[in-house]
């Protein structure tokens, strides 16, 4: 994954996007603070999909752990 600063990633916002949607995660860093990642919509949707699925699998297999 590569990581820039915010101010260099503003300045390439667009560029930034064409590489998280080819399938290469960008970390934002920001002094002091949590960095964000950009990722592909689809990496985005299998993440929610696969984080829906084992709420699914835990609620359902194991009902007395919820």
């Amino acid at each position: 994954m590569i990581s820039w600063n915010y101010s260099n990633a503003r300045a390439q916002l667009s560029m930034l996007m064409d590489q998280a949607s080819a399938g290469h995660p960008v970390e934002i860093t920001r002094k002091g603070k949590e960095p964000a990642v950009i990722i592909s919509k689809a990496s985005y949707e299998a993440y929610k999909k696969a984080e829906y699925d084992a709420s699914y699998l835990k609620k359902y297999l194991h009902p007395d752990n919820y």
